[in-house]
């Protein structure tokens, strides 16, 4: 098991806070290989395509990146999901919170 720490619990509840976020990902802890491109990211989240993207580029791809929760290329503009097990257990127990 692996021991948490209160940063690192606040850290991923306040990621979680995010709807977007959660989308985000649970559609990459689900998919096959874990990546997405930016642009299958832009049409899972929808409305406006292009405030849709800058909120990615700008907010939800760096703010993941910098909680280690995914790698992003910017040259083939592909997100990775990085495996996190506490992420990974609320997922499992809590589905419905990141698919509505």
């Amino acid at each position: 098991m692996v021991a948490l720490t209160s940063a690192s619990l606040d850290e991923t509840f306040e990621t979680l806070s995010d709807e977007q976020r959660r989308r985000l990902l649970y559609y990459l802890s689900e998919s096959s290989d874990g990546t997405a491109t930016v642009e299958e990211l832009i049409e899972l989240l929808g409305g406006n395509a292009q405030q849709t993207e800058i909120r990615l580029r700008h907010v939800h791809i760096p703010y993941l990146r910098d909680t280690a929760m995914v790698d992003y290329d910017d040259r083939t503009e592909t997100v990775r999901y990085r495996e996190t097990p506490f992420l990974e257990r609320i997922i499992e127990c809590c589905p419905d919170e990141f698919t509505s």
